[in-house]
């Protein structure tokens, strides 16, 4: 059965309307404890970013649980503060699941609900649809619960190690007025720090500022000759950087630097989990250095699974979620930050630059379909992709997959030259619209 409000990080859309008005939220709460409870979870860690209707919504929330589970409230939070209380109050012995009220990088009119396991990490499909049945199921919820219990903000941080720059050390900082504006300013100090999107501040969470509106950092970093820009998505499980000139340093260029600087301590990483539309460039690097890699479907839940599955501990998506299982559980965008920035201190201020990859030049077309057939059913389709891999072999990447919200056929071609891109292109195109009939 396909999930009906869950997506790939939790169930997100306009705060307060349909599904997630106050009272549906409270529906949800009850529906999350009833399948918590039946996987024998005992507590609940409740954390929220600071949307106007972030505080509205937690206290919906709660109100659900009733007595039924023990709820800890974290208050305004990153996310991965919940995933790493989660982990930890769980290893103390007492099954933990946790809730994020968030709705990460999306504008401030808009909200969500991210479930956790007690591993720490998103929770499974099944668990989802656990919870889709209960929340249909249940009647009006009983409104009798419990005052939360406070739980500290203090031993994630302290568990981070925040970092003092060195006195010449230019840095530009973006929390987005998102949930990391205040931890971040006890956990970066020193050197010469430049502050944007402070305070947390939900009516102008995300605008024109984080981790997906990097303008306002590169002309930031530029203006004051800074060494890098460091920006944080609304709820910090996100990460992305930009360099002196002003360019965008992706998860893929991150997660390079970061396998670099553990293999100059001697401490390689036993392989890297990238994503479909992780840049060949970084395959490549990695294959030199010999450091295995592998792809999986994207989303950071699907990196989390094949990291558990190889015993792996090193993985990112090119837009910023990094994770590092030695640091905690799930993506973690000060964790992120702060590995970064002890890398680049790791090396000599002229070569602190000079550890970048060459990214693969890469393409997408989007064709809008009449008739939706299975890419394997698309015969001129299977046959084109067949001559290129033959033509190029690993010098071409290709990656032909539908679009999951709408009936457009993504063609993504991504090689070691552009002219490989254009040419690859033009022959998937035109075997497409052979296969399908495109409006």
């Amino acid at each position: 059965m396909s999930l009906r409000y869950f997506g790939t990080d939790g169930i997100r859309g306009v705060a307060l309307r349909s599904p997630l008005t106050l009272e549906e939220v409270t529906r949800w709460g009850a529906a999350w404890a009833q399948v918590a409870r039946m996987a024998g979870v005992r507590r609940l860690v409740v954390g929220w970013d600071p949307r106007s209707s972030s505080g509205p919504m937690s206290e919906a929330f709660i109100l659900g649980v009733g007595l039924g589970l023990k709820v800890l409230a974290l208050g305004m939070a990153p996310t991965p503060a919940v995933a790493w209380n989660v982990a930890r109050l769980s290893a103390e012995g007492e099954k933990t699941w946790g809730l994020m009220i968030s709705a990460s990088h999306n504008p401030p009119e808009d909200n969500g609900l991210k479930g956790f396991n007690e591993l720490g990490e998103k929770l499974e499909e099944d668990q989802e649809r656990a919870i889709e049945a209960a929340f249909g199921e249940l009647a009006e919820p009983t409104t009798i619960s419990a005052p939360p219990a406070r739980l500290e903000l203090k031993p994630y941080l302290d568990h981070l190690e925040g970092i003092t720059l060195p006195p010449d050390f230019r840095v530009v900082i973006d929390c987005a007025h998102g949930a990391t504006a205040e931890a971040a300013l006890e956990l970066f100090r020193g050197g010469d720090l430049h502050w944007l999107g402070v305070p947390a501040d939900g009516p102008n969470i995300n605008v024109g500022v984080g981790s997906t509106h990097l303008d306002a950092l590169a002309a930031a970093v530029v203006a004051r000759s800074a060494d890098l820009g460091i920006a944080f998505d609304g709820d910090g499980d996100r990460c992305l950087m930009v360099n002196g000139a002003g360019r965008v340093v992706d998860g893929d260029q991150m997660l390079w630097l970061l396998a670099q600087d553990r293999l100059a301590c001697g401490d390689a990483p036993p392989g890297v989990v990238g994503t479909l539309m992780t840049n060949g460039g970084l395959a490549q690097v990695l294959h030199h250095a010999g450091v295995p890699f592998v792809r999986t479907a994207v989303g950071d839940k699907y990196l989390l699974r094949e990291m558990a599955r190889r015993g792996w501990d090193l993985a990112a998506e090119a837009s910023g979620h990094l994770i590092q299982k030695r640091v905690g559980p799930s993506g973690d965008g000060l964790a992120a930050g702060l590995s970064i920035l002890r890398a680049l201190l790791h090396r000599a201020p002229e070569h602190r630059w000079d550890w970048t990859f060459r990214p693969w030049p890469q393409r997408l077309v989007n064709l809008v379909a009449r008739d939706r057939k299975a890419v394997e059913a698309c015969d001129a389709l299977a046959a084109a992709m067949a001559v290129i891999d033959a033509r190029w072999g690993d010098g071409v990447r290709q990656v032909i997959r539908w679009s999951g919200t709408e009936p457009k056929l993504r063609l993504m071609v991504e090689a070691q030259e552009s002219a490989w891109v254009d040419q690859a292109l033009h022959e998937l195109e035109a075997a497409a619209r052979r296969d399908l009939t495109i409006a």
